[in-house]
């Protein structure tokens, strides 16, 4: 019996042994992977095509969407996969401990023709024109094309004429050449060469006699700056449209004084005189403003012409009115107009009372902004209500580019019938 007892017990221990020595994977009893593989959806493929992967296991899961796929040291997403250079990528699938490769092949198709294209068909002299040369298939050749302009091959792939004329531009590749195009140049117009104070400042800002010292050593040494006065805050003169302008030349306290619009008078503005003098100097501009300006019996009559030297795309124009002579007390922290913390019965010039236009600037027809073209603007309108004496009103003009920055801008006082300030 005692036997009979023990062979019992020693099948029940074998029995139980087996059961809990069965494989498991951890995968909820799934069978333990042994290998993956990776396939491509074609093993050549043309550069800037796409190719697909999927990666299975040895049991024929598809396991792609948790497998990392990697080509060379790029990750790639979603299983897809685009070369943007020839030659073989070995691609890998890494999955659950296990690895595989491919090799994918890419390719270029032969072109069978190029095209020869330039930035612009139309030019100003002096602008640089940038050609493009590429394939039927789209592959940019333009560092390994000649390119001749009318007949004479030229460096690289820009060219700037300086003389008007029409200019044919041919490119080769190999043994291939474009169609030929036609570069036209016409002549520009130079104007004389202002440049535009927009000063942010008030009567209770005590640091800001420190601008208008700097604008008056300028004034002092040139008749080619034009400089506003942009009153804000608890002024008797605050303009309280112009928070716009504050915010696009992200304006962080007072005085600031920008020229042309976007660029900084580094400070101490009276020790960087220089720095607003160079701007009526060097490459004039292809932009012309002259005016026409009339205030009499409590009207406005002002005639705002634009003469373009060159084709400008994207211009604006922008027109002021401003007073001179305002008598208020300002506050001062700086030893300028012979120190004091309140200089008593100060004379506020320039300051900005009203905006014909938006403060950023109306839009130029691009019709209108053309070479030799005249764009013009009348405004006949009240004296604004808040200037104290409609003699002392001054009006400034600027036309502003795509980049938001001043071209050129002139100012004019009423009687004035200007004429375009050509430079031969």
């Amino acid at each position: 019996m005692k036997f009979i007892k023990s062979l019992f017990f020693t099948v029940l221990f074998i029995g139980l042994y087996s059961c809990s020595s069965s494989e498991d994977n951890g995968d909820g009893g799934s069978s333990t992977i042994e290998s993956i593989t990776i396939t491509a959806s074609t093993l050549t493929q043309i550069v800037g095509e796409p190719v697909t992967f999927s990666v299975l296991t040895d049991t024929n899961e598809d396991v792609t969407a948790n497998a990392t796929i990697s080509a060379g040291n790029d990750i790639v997403a979603n299983a897809t996969y685009t070369s943007t250079t020839t030659g073989d990528v070995l691609v890998t699938a890494n999955y659950a401990g296990k690895k595989a490769t491919v090799t994918v092949t890419f390719i270029d198709v032969p072109p069978t023709s190029i095209t020869l294209t330039a930035n612009s068909l139309t030019q100003s002299t002096g602008d640089a024109t940038i050609f493009t040369v590429k394939t039927d298939t789209g592959i940019n050749v333009t560092e390994s094309a000649s390119i001749t302009v009318n007949g004479n091959a030229i460096t690289g792939a820009s060219f700037t004429s300086n003389t008007a004329g029409n200019f044919e531009v041919i490119a080769t590749y190999e043994d291939f050449t474009s169609e030929a195009i036609t570069v036209n140049y016409t002549q520009v117009i130079n104007f004389a060469k202002r440049v535009l104070i927009e000063d942010y400042t008030g009567t209770w800002c005590g640091y800001c006699p420190r601008v208008s010292y700097g604008i008056e050593q300028v004034m002092a040494q040139t008749n080619y700056a034009v400089p506003v006065a942009i009153h804000r805050g608890n002024d008797p003169y605050n303009f309280a449209g112009a928070n716009v302008l504050e915010n696009l030349i992200g304006l962080q306290g007072y005085p600031t004084a920008m020229l042309n619009r976007l660029t900084d008078w580094n400070y101490p503005e009276p020790n960087n005189v220089n720095q607003v003098i160079a701007l009526t100097q060097g490459a004039l501009p292809k932009l012309g403003i002259a005016m026409t300006a009339s205030v009499s019996g409590g009207n406005v009559n002002l005639t705002v012409n634009a003469k373009f030297g060159k084709t400008i795309s994207g211009a604006k124009l922008v027109v002021y009115a401003l007073e001179n002579g305002l008598i208020y007390d300002q506050v001062n922290y700086t030893s300028y107009f012979g120190g004091g913390s309140t200089i008593s019965g100060f004379t506020h010039d320039h300051v900005l009372r009203a905006v014909y236009t938006n403060i950023l600037g109306d839009d130029i027809p691009s019709s209108e902004s053309v070479y030799n073209n005249v764009y013009t603007k009348t405004y006949s309108v009240a004296v604004p209500s808040n200037v104290a004496n409609a003699a002392n009103m001054e009006f400034v003009a600027f036309v502003v580019g795509a980049d938001k920055k001043a071209i050129n801008v002139r100012k004019a006082v009423s009687g004035d019938n200007q004429s375009f300030e050509v430079i031969e």
